[in-house]
């Protein structure tokens, strides 16, 4: 046998180890538990739809008046790569839960304009309403320290389910079932 055959196995369970530690820190980093509500009422949430408005749909949004609805909220903003790749994840599972009572809004956090909001909102392909959080209040009482950060909230108003990065669309479609129940 020569040397490289006897390496050959040893390779093989390097980049096996090398894998299953690479698993391990994505189901760590992506767990969905980095919000301090987790199992309480979620903080209050009173802004205008600055962009992506739908037709009948309200001008403002104030999470208490969502009565049976299951709200996923995305913190985002213009300049956050990741949160670009969050919105395909998102407007998937939009169309999925169409009509069960669940509804998604991004909410940017930005000192920006309306106009350039808008024109990110756009850029993004979001197919759901943005809100505005201009000053950051919502942020801060939220207590958002990475973006993207996605917050689901049951029916009752309480936070079910966070997580920063770019969601595993997996475990959010589970979080939205399990706030339906």
């Amino acid at each position: 046998m020569t040397a490289s055959e006897e390496r050959s196995p040893n390779r093989w369970i390097h980049w096996f180890v090398t894998g299953l530690v690479f698993i391990a820190v994505y189901a760590w980093m992506t767990r969905g538990t980095v919000s301090p509500f987790m199992g309480e009422p979620a903080p209050a949430l009173s802004l205008a739809v600055a962009a992506g408005a739908e037709p009948d749909g309200p001008r403002r949004v104030t999470l208490s008046q969502l009565g049976d609805e299951v709200v996923v909220l995305e913190f985002w903003a213009s300049w956050c790569g990741a949160c670009k790749r969050t919105t395909p994840v998102l407007n998937d599972l939009k169309r999925e839960f169409d009509g069960q009572g669940v509804v998604f809004y991004a909410v940017n956090v930005e000192p920006i304009d309306r106009q350039r909001l808008q024109a990110a909102h756009a850029a993004f392909g979001t197919e759901f309403p943005t809100l505005h959080d201009r000053t950051g209040e919502v942020q801060k009482r939220y207590a958002i320290k990475s973006l993207p950060t996605v917050i689901v909230v049951d029916r009752g108003g309480v936070v079910r389910w966070a997580s920063t990065g770019v969601p595993s669309k997996m475990r959010l479609r589970g979080a939205i079932s399990e706030a339906l129940n």
